[in-house]
């Protein structure tokens, strides 16, 4: 093999793996067993959030150099470092790192050893994210060479168990609007956001492979194509199980308890085990380039007064204390986060995506201002913020039943942004006509 192509595969496990953490895992079947027999349509959602845009995300951040500043400086200088703070911390800090410290627990440890407090496995699981983060030269090359083979080999031997000896047949369970129901589900994996944040340490992976120009490009396309036909696989079989079980198991099911059942249906104690690894395998590669990513950028923003291996240990102590309320508890207090900054990385994206079309910066700003407004009014809405006005205003937009009253307000936004100082200018440019002409005379 040469060794281009063992260097992509290693960048596209890796990759593979910073994706797939706690959402990942407990979110697809609870869709499924939702969806029923309109599994397709969910999965395609599903797909478009967190494989799609997640890898769009690489790209865009590879067309800004690999430097996630770069891609935000159209907008604002300010705009990357509050942005940055609000993924970091708001999400990344108190979502999902402890959710994946607590879905190891739940999912993992405590079926093994039921009597085993959260503390102790959490506690474990930051030690071993610290140990593996403290290394910041080495993070992506660690995760692709050692941790992912396995956890890609148990993933494909409980999806194909569940797909060659399903559970049952898919039903109809009656679920309206299937895809946008996934879609915005898929939220809540933040793959979108650990695109944007752990792209730069991807690239950077590639760069201290010595590759450069043309080639890392090629390399980097390669990687995320490999990584989403990794997550495809997964992400389809694990949905097409849980809508197989929608006969099995009741609808109200939790997350949690709903994979562990399903993993031991079909494989019995010996998938319990198998379950267990796969959790801690999944939600530790994620931990690591998660908290490099946040550690790396919070020193550079106090310029080095906190050192890069300091806030590894301060991020690991933090999310400890988040990881000790469970995954139902952060995820309960975690979607109205999701729906105010989504969309707002989701427009980033495909701004950075298609930056060689865009003709000044006022596109950038239009485009995430009235997402920003739109997408922060409808989480207001959502969480029951008592604005008649507000859900009035809201509920006029155009597909906001669905969820994506954004969508063409951020159309919109683009659209002006790019020809409101269009249009300053030439009207600049007529008046100051006149004056020329009489200079001349």
């Amino acid at each position: 093999m040469s060794k281009t192509i063992q260097h992509s595969i290693i960048l596209g496990f890796a990759l593979f793996a910073l994706y797939f953490g706690a959402g990942n895992l407990i979110f697809p079947p609870s869709i499924g067993l939702a969806s029923g027999s309109e599994w397709l349509p969910a999965l395609i959602g599903f797909a478009v959030t967190g494989i799609v845009l997640p890898l769009l995300a690489v790209i865009a951040i590879l067309n800004a150099g690999g430097d996630f500043e770069k891609l935000t400086k159209p907008i604002s200088s300010w705009f990357y470092i509050a942005f940055n703070l609000l993924l970091m911390v708001g999400i990344g800090l108190f979502v999902t790192l402890p959710r994946m410290a607590a879905t190891t627990h739940e999912l993992g440890i405590a079926v093994q050893f039921p009597s085993l407090p959260p503390v102790v496995t959490i506690v474990l699981f930051f030690a071993i994210s610290f140990y593996f983060a403290m290394d910041q030269s080495h993070v992506i090359e660690k995760i692709g060479k050692f941790l992912t083979p396995l956890l890609v080999i148990i993933l494909l031997l409980i999806i194909g168990k569940g797909l060659f000896s399903p559970l049952g047949t898919p039903v109809v369970t009656g679920a309206e609007t299937p895809f946008s129901n996934a879609f915005i589900s898929a939220y809540q994996t933040g793959d979108v956001i650990t695109g944007i944040l752990c792209a730069p340490i991807f690239i950077a992976a590639i760069a201290g492979f010595g590759y450069q120009g043309k080639q890392a490009r090629k390399i980097a396309l390669t990687g995320t194509s490999i990584a989403g036909a990794g997550l495809l696989v997964v992400y389809g079989g694990l949905l097409y199980i849980g809508a197989g079980a929608s006969e099995a198991f009741p609808s109200g099911i939790s997350d949690t308890v709903l994979v562990s059942q399903i993993v031991e249906s079909l494989l019995g104690d010996v998938g319990t085990t198998a379950l267990a690894i796969v959790v801690a395998l999944a939600c530790l590669t994620s931990s690591i380039g998660v908290i490099a990513v946040i550690a790396e950028f919070l020193a550079k923003l106090t310029e080095n007064t906190i050192s890069y291996r300091l806030w590894v240990l301060i991020i690991a102590v933090i999310g400890t204390g988040i990881g000790l309320l469970g995954v139902e508890r952060i995820i309960d207090y975690t979607m109205p986060i999701f729906t105010a900054l989504y969309p707002v990385a989701i427009v980033l994206v495909f701004l950075g995506v298609f930056n060689k079309f865009i003709p000044h910066a006022g596109g950038y700003r239009g485009a995430i201002l009235l997402t920003f407004i739109v997408s922060f009014a409808e989480t207001l809405v959502s969480i029951g913020f008592q604005v008649p006005l507000l859900e009035q205003l809201v509920s006029m937009l155009p597909y906001s039943t669905h969820g994506f009253a954004w969508l063409v307000p951020a159309i919109v936004g683009f659209i002006l942004g790019i020809l409101i100082p269009a249009f300053i200018q030439n009207n600049a440019a007529k008046r100051a006509e006149p004056v020329e002409d009489a200079e001349a005379e």
